[in-house]
Parts: structure tokens; sequence; C-alpha cells
């Protein structure tokens, strides 16, 4: 375990010194009926297990409730519940392929739900940007967008399930270096593999090796902090190819992804979400999830290197920080006039288009 953070760490930006997707359709149509009437987004919750890729269904409140499935969001089939019911429980969905469901409650009430982590034994950071609400109310689309880390370790059932979506185009921001050392695996169904790259090197004058080495828990953080402030200010190219791309709708279903998926990921994430509406504390919830997704804890920190500063300045390092993202939406407050000019003259986002293409 500890070789593997060593070498994983070696490619990550912040280390490396140291060691759905639905496809639009062609008029952009979209059922608004799964989501409707009443809030009831938190009345039940989908997991999927990750060997069996099999899903299921939790039912958190009583009454009486149908659950209705597709493939994408404009195929879901309102003609005969999968499931319905009236109480509590968990129940199986499904037998391991990719699927969008609609909860629908008594009254008529309905809301889309979508798996938030995808189940893949080769990247526990692998998932879906949909059901988020945006400020006017309306819901960022499930299925169709997703992030990730690294995927040169999923498996072939990973792979398989991926092709269910189907995964068409794939956006990597590792530099060339880290692509020839673990190259990624795509499923069958990916079309474009598109390389952005942000170079780990460029990102901070700060010797994280040294920090490290002399225990140094607030350089750890700092570098995190200067990192994201040269997302803004140095990478722009970058991200607004990146929003050129996912404005073009025959590259859907989309999947973007960096090395561990928390720092040239998590940014891109809070940008794609901050341009369709997304509140920011919910922007930052989305980026903090990283550290429950992937387990990175000050205790395995602990374990793997004794109890100690240079487990602490590991910890800073290998997790996503709430200081990390807002140091990059402070800079870009502060450079740039707020969020929404700088999508717009410094990334070049048509806002509008791609709230079309991306809420319900």
């Amino acid at each position: 375990m500890k070789e593997y953070l060593l070498r994983m760490s070696k490619w990550c930006f912040v280390s490396a010194m140291l060691i759905g997707v639905v496809a639009c359709s062609e008029d952009d149509s979209i059922d608004t009926s799964l989501y409707s009437g009443t809030d009831i987004s938190s009345y039940a919750t989908i997991k999927a297990d990750k060997e069996s890729k099999k899903t299921n269904i939790e039912i958190l409140k009583e009454g009486e409730w149908k659950v209705y499935g597709g493939e994408n969001s404009n195929s879901i089939l309102f003609d005969e519940p999968l499931l319905q019911g009236n109480t509590k429980g968990t129940t199986e969905l499904n037998t391991g392929k990719y699927q969008l469901y609609c909860l629908e409650w008594a009254g008529g009430a309905r809301t889309a739900l979508g798996l938030r982590q995808l189940p893949m034994v080769g990247q526990s950071n692998f998932r879906d940007l949909g059901g988020y609400k945006t400020k006017d109310g309306r819901r960022v689309k499930w299925g169709l967008v997703f992030r990730s880390g690294k995927c040169n370790s999923l498996t072939e059932d990973d792979l398989a399930y991926l092709a269910t979506i189907p995964l068409k185009t794939v956006i990597d921001f590792r530099s060339s270096s880290e692509q020839k050392a673990e190259p990624d695996k795509v499923p069958t169904t990916t079309v474009n593999c598109i390389n952005y790259p942000i170079e780990p090197g460029n990102l901070s004058s700060i010797d994280v090796a040294d920090v490290i080495r002399r225990g140094d828990v607030e350089g750890a953080k700092q570098y995190l902090v200067a990192g994201n402030r040269e997302f803004v200010i140095s990478f722009q190219a970058e991200y607004k190819s990146f929003f050129e791309m996912l404005m073009e709708t025959d590259k859907t279903p989309l999947m973007f992804h960096c090395t561990a998926g928390k720092d040239r990921a998590g940014f891109a994430a809070a940008l794609f979400l901050a341009a369709l509406g997304v509140e920011r504390e919910t922007i930052i919830e989305d980026y903090m999830l990283t550290n429950e997704l992937t387990g990175v804890t000050m205790e395995a920190m602990k374990a793997l290197y004794g109890d100690n500063k240079m487990a602490e300045c590991m910890y800073y390092i290998s997790s996503v920080q709430k200081e990390y993202i807002e140091m990059a939406l402070t800079t870009i407050d502060e450079n740039y006039g707020g969020m929404d000019k700088f999508l717009v003259q410094q990334l070049g986002v048509d806002v509008e288009k791609l709230r079309k293409l991306y809420l319900y």
C-alpha cells in the first residue's frame, strides 16, 4: 500500500517532485417530467457494488412509490415501473449495466436518480456530476459528464460497464510523461481520447520534497493552495479547450480526469458546475467528496508513515481541502471580476448553450 501511494503521488501534480454519460439528442430534447412537484430528491439513494456492478435503491421514507428506469435521461420508460412499494428498504434494481432512474411518489412528484460514484474496481473516484441543483432550481443532467482519476487500473468488467453508458470521450489533464507511465484503459465505445496537459512541475515554486522532508505541514498546504492559484492564472488555454469540447454535442458521453482526480480535474469540475449555475457551497461539497471516495485520511497516512509530521504533510498533499479550491475561486473573483466574467471573457464559455445541453 505504501509503495502504491508513493507511485501514485509521483505523477499527481501535488507530489510530482516528491516521489454520463448520456449523449445529447440531436434536438436537445429532455423529458422535464423527471423533476416535478415536491422536491423528493432526499427520499431515496442508489448505489452499485463495484464487483458485481449491480445497483440497489434504498427508499428512505414511508409512502407509496414507484421506480422507472431507462438507458439514459431521454429514454426513461414510464409505461410500467421497475419497482413499486410503500415501505422503506433496499432493493436490487438491475443486473450490472449502466442505467438512470426516476422515483415517483404518491401524488405524482418525481425526481431523477443516478449514481454519484460509479462501481469501478480500478478507480474509486470515478463519479457523475449530475443531480446537483442550480441557483434557479434546475438540476444538472445525470449521465452526461463524469470526473475521475487515472484509468490505467480499470478492470475488464469496469470497461464493459462503461461501454454500457456508452462512454465516448475521455479528456486527460495529465502530462505526456504521466500518460506514458500509466496509460489509460478505455472502453471500446470511446472514440475521442484528448489530452490537455497541465504539467505538474509548473504549478508552484515550493519545493514539496523539501517541505515533506522538513515536516513543514503548513508548507504542504501552501503547495496545493499555490497550485490552485496557478490553475486560474497559467492554464486558461487548457480549460478553455475543455469547455470547447463540452459544447460539442457529438463528444458526449464524456469523462475528464487527471491522476488522482482531485486537483486538475477538481478545478475543471468546479468550473463546469459554476457555469451551470450551481451554488458555490455545493461546488465545494463536490470537491471535498474526493476524500471520502478515495479513503485518504490522516489516520491512513499515519498508519503508513508513522505518527509524525511527514504523515501530516502526506495527508495534506494527498487529500483535498476547502482552502485549496477556495484559493482558485478567490483568485477568479479578485483578478477577473467574478466567475461569470471569467468563464465568458477568459474561457470563452457560451453559458446559455452549456445550460441548454446539461440542465433539466
